[in-house]
């Protein structure tokens, strides 16, 4: 099972990998100037290769993660660290390919947008980017609550 996992979130890092390099390719094929041809798909390039990576390593390694909540204890609102169940399954490594995908998706919606303002524009793309990344949490949290309490 364990096995299965990480082969669908291979498979999901490549789809994430391909995303990635299709909207560095028309962003630097299809910019009207310097700027666009080469900041920005360098900038974009950047900034999803680091925010990918991290979530990759915060969801495989959660001992690292010090993740605190907000809990009521004896009367009182209280900081609580908390705790990461098991994961002999391993479906941290679907939640990691998910997340990292989903990740990849935000960012070629906002290179949609910057290379093609009449079809997506402002408005449209953050609405999706915020809708993508409210499925991130979603999934992140049902994962993780289910890991915790020992139900998967």
């Amino acid at each position: 099972m364990k096995e299965r996992n990480k082969s669908i979130f291979r498979l999901l890092l490549f789809a994430a990998g391909g995303v990635l390099m299709a909207q560095t390719v028309l962003l630097v094929v299809l910019g009207t100037d310097k700027e666009m041809r080469i900041v920005l798909p360098l900038v974009l390039f950047l900034s999803e290769l680091a925010a990918c990576a991290l979530m990759v390593f915060c969801i495989l390694n959660p001992q690292y993660n010090r993740n605190y909540t907000l809990r009521r204890q004896e009367g009182k609102w209280k900081w609580v660290r908390e705790t990461y169940g098991p994961d002999p399954n391993g479906l941290r490594y679907i939640t990691a390919g998910v997340c990292t995908f989903l990740i990849a998706l935000v960012f070629a919606v906002i290179a949609a947008a910057v290379l093609w303002p009449h079809i997506i524009s402002e408005t449209v793309a953050i609405i999706i980017s915020c809708a993508l990344v409210i499925t991130l949490c979603i999934i992140f949290c049902i994962i993780e609550y289910k890991l915790r309490n020992n139900k998967l």
